[in-house]
């Protein structure tokens, strides 16, 4: 009994023996092996900022002058296109002035045929007047119209065929205003009619000058007898005038004359 004892713990010593020699072994072995550190991870790259960079003075600097330069270069242009156009402005006016030059150059150096021709065809126009409206209706005027038409006839007499041909060209105005208040449509009778060419005449009695061209309009002022006027255009029985001094307004014909 004693003997089977023994050799129940002398098993037990053997087994745990070798039970305990590997469990050494691989706590040795696990002791001696060392952690690998952690793998190194390289840095990232620098994200680009969406901001500009700040400009350095000298960079502001050089801004500075390129857009002072630009801005001086721009003024010039500006001032060029203004000195061209002053320029057309100049030529525009000296070419107007040339044109009214030319216009009163040939009027000035009309030669005798046209004028004669034209006075011959003003003469039987005032006899077709006459024969239209009789020796008493729009007497005045008729009279006007005729005086024209003779000082007109005198100044060709005289070689003056640049005054005559204006001279008759009035006159012929007259007539025609005369023959269109006769026989003008309604309409028409509602219309300023342009003279072709201004009229120069006095008035013959104090008159009213009136702002429209009826006896019931405003009256701007009273003209005094023999003031001096320019006649523009017509509206039936009236003319439209202005003074000396840049008045204009209404006149009836009949109380003007040649001046």
């Amino acid at each position: 009994m004693y003997c089977q004892q023994v050799s129940v713990k002398a098993v037990c010593r053997y087994a745990a023996r070798w039970l305990i020699l590997p469990l050494w072994g691989l706590t040795i072995a696990g002791c001696a092996i060392q952690q690998a550190p952690p793998a190194i991870q390289p840095p990232a790259p620098p994200v680009p900022s969406s901001e500009p960079l700040p400009m350095t003075f000298e960079e502001q600097q050089r801004m500075i002058m390129h857009l002072l330069q630009v801005l001086a270069e721009k003024e010039a242009e500006i001032s060029d296109l203004r000195t061209h156009q002053q320029d057309q402005v100049k030529e525009l006016k000296e070419s107007t002035s040339e044109a009214a030059r030319a216009e009163d150059k040939l009027r000035r150096f009309a030669n005798q045929a046209e004028v004669a021709s034209h006075l011959a065809e003003v003469e039987i126009a005032m006899e077709s007047l006459r024969a239209t409206l009789g020796a008493e209706r729009k007497a005045s005027l008729q009279g006007l119209a005729q005086r024209l038409l003779d000082d007109a006839s005198n100044a060709f007499k005289q070689g003056d065929y640049s005054t005559a041909a204006n001279l008759v060209a009035q006159a012929e105005q007259f007539i025609e205003m005369l023959m269109d208040n006769h026989s003008m449509s309604d309409a028409r009778a509602l219309s300023e009619i342009p003279f072709k060419v201004s009229i120069p005449l006095k008035i013959k009695v104090d008159s009213h000058l009136r702002r429209q061209p009826n006896s019931s309009a405003v009256a701007l002022e009273v003209l005094e007898k023999t003031t001096s006027v320019v006649a523009r255009s017509y509206h039936g029985p009236w003319l439209h005038v202005q003074t000396e001094v840049g008045q204009s307004g209404w006149v009836l014909a009949e109380l003007l004359e040649a001046p």
